[in-house]
């Protein structure tokens, strides 16, 4: 229990800072807890599910804020949001029906994101030395690709998409990244909802908890997290608001590279 608060914690306070899901720290918890209790076929959907229902709340418990904040935009987040929804269950079925779980293609896959996303965003800080903090909103179809390569990502890795509409959102639609890492908090749970239910009316092959989950979701483990990630998160957004927005997209840097390595080598 001391580690699920911990996790939350953590997992909270980076996702109110960056505009990510928290998902670097859940699944390493998530991984820990169902490790030697699942046969193979059911580690990936395990991590996915309890990963993304952890994620959701903390995306909700931190709309509110962020809108208060005039950090985030609700037309732009629905159309990210249902482009995501469209290809990230697409992802999934497409990954029922071909009983794929191989880890490698999984990890593979992720990390050519993670080098593209790095790439642009470094060579982004490079170029532009002057920090873009006005706001002008660009066509709202332009959020569409965001949300379709976001969903893709949340359907096979349970992170969030967060690590992929950030950098789109401030480098290709030049939006500020304040406004970018809200916007992207705004748009995790209209993603990670559909893949949520889908996971819980799933039958795994083996509980992990009997008598305490609902197909993949372990609710001990996910109601504490859950609980203490939504309180960090505020903080997180708090801290975020009063730093450059060159130090937030420099943090975002490291969180990116230490996600990649995590992925290979824990």
């Amino acid at each position: 229990m001391i580690w699920f608060v911990l996790a939350g914690i953590a997992g909270g306070f980076l996702a109110g800072l960056l505009g990510v899901g928290g998902g670097l720290v859940f699944i390493p918890v998530i991984q820990k807890i169902i490790e030697n209790k699942v046969p193979q076929e059911d580690v990936v959907a395990y991590t996915i599910s309890n990963s993304l229902m952890i994620i959701f709340v903390v995306g909700v418990s931190s709309f509110a804020k962020q809108k208060k904040l005039k950090n985030t935009d609700l037309k732009a987040s629905l159309i990210t949001g249902f482009s995501a929804v469209i290809s990230s269950l697409l992802v999934t079925y497409l990954l029922k029906i071909t009983n794929t779980t191989d880890m490698a293609l999984f990890k593979t896959f992720f990390s050519i994101v993670m080098l593209l996303t790095i790439a642009r965003v470094l060579y982004g800080q490079i170029k532009n030395k002057v920090e873009n903090d006005v706001l002008k909103m660009p066509a709202y179809p332009k959020f569409v690709p965001a949300g379709l390569l976001a969903g893709v990502i949340t359907s096979l890795t349970g992170l969030g998409g967060g690590v992929i509409m950030v950098p789109y959102f401030n480098k290709i639609l030049k939006l500020p990244v304040k406004f970018s890492t809200g916007l992207s908090l705004s748009v995790i749970p209209i993603i990670a909802l559909p893949l949520i239910v889908f996971y819980l009316f799933s039958s795994p092959q083996k509980e992990v908890i009997e008598g305490f989950q609902t197909g993949y979701i372990m609710w001990t483990a996910v109601l504490p997290i859950s609980l203490f990630a939504a309180i960090a998160s505020q903080y997180g957004i708090r801290v975020s608001q009063k730093l450059k927005s060159s130090v937030v997209m420099m943090i975002f840097l490291l969180f990116a590279i230490f996600t990649l390595v995590r992925v290979w080598i824990f």
